[in-house]
């Protein structure tokens, strides 16, 4: 009886022998994602941003606001010598600035956040910050309006800033050391 359990086994183990091993090939999920949506959705907001900041330059009648090529508008507080250089890149910088609604409300204030050093192109602070930063020169204070985008964009600062939020940028800058040269 027991040479009749040998049997099918040994036909099982003969057929299962008999096959070439299939080779197995890696899963491939590919991802499509449309952005004409975001597109549409980041161009509306942007427009909207714009149209805010035509109303607040058309109601401050006080000030000169001057347009950067990033969407960003600025008037000069405080313009002393403009014979002196601006910030090159890795030139370092000394800085005081705060951070605001466009309303006027507080985020963080110059003092809280003291004075900074910052190595022009060469440091991670949001874009409008970098931007504003090449327009001054020593003794200048600016207030900029910085949209969204330029700003903290989608996610906000973590902290105190919510996303999508435009903001408006005091800066001062103190001074400049310029980039040394290694043959000096």
């Amino acid at each position: 009886m027991r040479r009749w359990l040998y049997f099918p086994a040994f036909i099982l183990l003969l057929a299962a022998c008999r096959r070439q091993p299939e080779p197995r090939f890696p899963v491939m999920h590919t991802y499509h994602h449309d952005y004409s949506r975001s597109i549409v959705f980041n161009k509306a907001r942007y427009r909207a941003e714009q149209k805010i900041f035509d109303s607040i330059v058309k109601a401050d009648t006080a000030h000169h606001y001057l347009n950067t090529g990033i969407g960003m508008r600025y008037y000069y507080l405080r313009r002393p010598d403009t014979t002196l250089p601006r910030p090159k890149p890795d030139d370092k910088v000394h800085v005081r600035y705060g951070i605001y609604y466009l309303l006027g409300d507080t985020i963080y204030t110059p003092d809280e956040l003291g004075i900074k050093t910052y190595h022009v192109d060469k440091e991670e602070y949001f874009m409008g910050f970098r931007e504003a930063i090449k327009l001054l020169r020593p003794g200048e204070e600016a207030v900029f309006l910085v949209p969204s985008y330029a700003g903290y964009g989608v996610l906000g600062d973590g902290d105190r800033i919510p996303g999508n939020t435009p903001l408006k940028l005091y800066v001062q800058l103190l001074e400049i050391e310029p980039k040394k040269n290694k043959q000096q």
